[in-house]
């Protein structure tokens, strides 16, 4: 069983925010698949279905952003799902999300697929580190920066609470479709794979596979 896990507040007024772009890329990808999340239960919403011949549970946290880890907690401790990160010496095999996450030190259509990183000060992913013990999950960095400069530290919070621009939301949303490209790819093909081929800095500069055919393939 594959979990994945998309970071964003709830609540409409930060439906269109910066900081919400990994609850939108799990809303696609389940509509993609014809799976429909549900009602917010244990702290989370949740949909569970196959996609591309794998066993998915796509999650949301619905509490805010630097709860996301506890939401996460709680919901697996009544599911009986034990998290945690991976087992060098194979001994425990506790489930480790991926999680999907808004990045502000990659710029607007930049895409990273890591099996593991720092917080980067991102209060949600703080927050999963309290509760899988670590930081060595594998995440999806979604880039929501300017393209011309970089945030100040401390405009940090205010930027990512900011609504995209019309011209903004239309490349968020070509980001949204290529990163529930690479999650399917992650599927079928694994972290690495899907690494080497999808990770891009921008938009413009990308030359890895958009066809559908060439998603799944081997070394």
């Amino acid at each position: 069983m594959h979990l994945i896990v998309g970071l964003g507040n709830p609540g409409p007024e930060y439906a269109r925010t910066r900081h919400n772009i990994g609850f939108r890329c799990l809303d696609r990808l389940a509509a993609r698949h014809g799976l429909e999340f549900g009602r917010v239960k244990d702290g989370c919403r949740i949909v569970a279905g196959r996609i591309v011949g794998h066993d998915v549970v796509l999650v949301k946290p619905m509490r805010y952003m630097n709860l996301s880890g506890e939401a996460l907690a709680v919901w697996a401790a009544r599911t009986a799902l034990e998290l945690g990160l991976p087992d060098p010496d194979g001994l425990v095999r506790p489930v480790t999300p991926l999680i999907v996450v808004d990045d502000i030190a990659l710029p607007l259509g930049a895409l990273r697929l890591r099996a593991r990183g720092s917080d980067g000060g991102h209060r949600g992913l703080e927050s999963l580190a309290r509760t899988l013990g670590g930081d060595d999950y594998p995440r999806l960095r979604l880039g929501v920066a300017p393209a011309a400069a970089a945030v100040p530290a401390d405009q940090w919070k205010s930027f990512v609470l900011e609504e995209f621009d019309h011209q903004e939301w239309d490349d968020s949303e070509e980001l949204v479709d290529y990163a529930c490209d690479t999650l399917t790819a992650w599927l079928e093909n694994g972290l690495e794979w899907t690494g080497s081929r999808y990770n891009r800095k921008r938009p413009e500069a990308d030359d890895g596979p958009r066809d559908r055919d060439l998603l799944k393939g081997s070394e």
